[in-house]
């Protein structure tokens, strides 16, 4: 039987572990990306949880970074100012990641997304995070960026991804840009 006829007939469990067994790096590249975006729906959980009030409290948390931001208050301030716009902005930036690196959709936008954003956080916490005295841990957004790299320079959305299916099926438009935007490194 030819390898593509085998291909077609195995099951999906079987096509994973073949595919495993073939690339195990590119294989843990592309589970890295699924666990990143586990950890962006998670976070989005907290997000449109109404327990935690992340609408309702945009606003003070946005100034309680004041002292601390890379900018100064202005840069607080201003987001403070337009709590609403940024809290949505918040929301859809995490929904989007969340989206994007489950299922590998856009999975090249969505890390430099997710690294510009990542950068922007640590920015406006920078004090907080570097301050000594007074700094408790370096956070979460320098792992952040590490990953994002890793999944750019990795080919992330080799196999396990819509970015894949829509690549090999030939369904992507404007190819430059689908490259730029989702095609993995071959």
């Amino acid at each position: 039987m030819p390898a593509s006829e085998t291909r077609a007939s195995e099951g999906t469990t079987a096509h994973l572990t073949r595919l495993w067994r073939e690339d195990p790096r590119g294989m843990a590249i592309d589970l890295l990306r699924v666990g990143l975006g586990a950890i962006w729906a998670v976070n989005l959980v907290f997000v449109v949880d109404p327990s935690n009030r992340f609408f309702a409290t945009f606003r003070s948390t946005a100034l309680s970074f004041a002292p601390e931001t890379l900018g100064g208050p202005a840069v607080a301030n201003f987001v403070a100012a337009h709590a609403l716009v940024f809290a949505w902005g918040v929301a859809l930036l995490t929904g989007y990641l969340a989206i994007a690196f489950l299922l590998g959709l856009t999975t090249r936008l969505a890390c430099w997304v997710g690294a510009f954003a990542s950068i922007g956080f640590l920015l406006t916490q920078f004090v907080s995070t570097f301050g000594a005295p007074g700094g408790t841990d370096v956070g979460p957004h320098p792992l952040y960026l590490l990953i994002y790299a890793i999944l750019v320079l990795g080919g992330a959305g080799r196999y396990v991804s819509v970015d894949h299916w829509i690549w090999t099926t030939g369904r992507a438009r404007f190819p430059r840009l689908a490259r730029w935007v989702a095609a993995p490194r071959s």
